[in-house]
């Protein structure tokens, strides 16, 4: 399943043509990638998730074709398609998109793809796409100011989850 929803995003930004805007979007998808392996380096030995994909993958190499495939492609797809004018519309693109991985982690949650450690749930999940797809969002615009909202968000996950990473 996740090998399946990686081709799927990936598909979708290439069938869209989003994907040969790539370059406009390189330093957004390395700061996506490079969060996404910043958890793992911080929570090795404390995982909030993981993953129990099918297919011969484990945790780590699951989250590392996310990391390659599934996260770029998204970042693609959501900055691509960004609405340029109406904030109702920017809004409604932006809870569409909380909605949509919402859905989808939810169904490879049902389905024994991944599950919740240490406190973490769906609800958590929910509250993370919102500062994720935020945080997309502000990097394209304005690098410097995520930077500090990632430093911040990291900092309180890392407190509220109790995270042991000074081991």
């Amino acid at each position: 399943m996740v090998l399946f929803s990686n081709v799927v995003f990936l598909l979708a930004a290439i069938i869209s043509g989003a994907i040969k805007k790539w370059r406009d979007y390189y330093k957004t998808i390395v700061y996506l990638s490079f969060c996404n392996l910043l958890y793992n380096f911080l929570c090795r030995d404390y995982l909030t998730w993981s993953y129990h994909p099918d297919f011969l993958l484990s945790h780590q190499t699951a989250d590392l074709v996310n990391t390659l495939i599934l996260l770029p492609s998204s970042a693609i797809l959501y900055l691509n398609f960004f609405p340029v004018i109406g904030i109702g519309k920017k809004v409604l693109y932006y809870f569409a998109w909380i909605i949509g991985f919402s859905t989808l982690e939810y169904i490879w949650y049902r389905r024994g793809v991944i599950t919740y450690e240490h406190g973490w749930n769906i609800l958590w999940s929910i509250v993370f796409y919102c500062a994720m797809f935020f945080s997309l969002w502000l990097h394209h615009r304005s690098t410097g100011k995520a930077l500090i909202f990632s430093l911040v968000s990291v900092i309180l996950l890392l407190l509220i989850f109790k995270v042991p990473f000074w081991k």
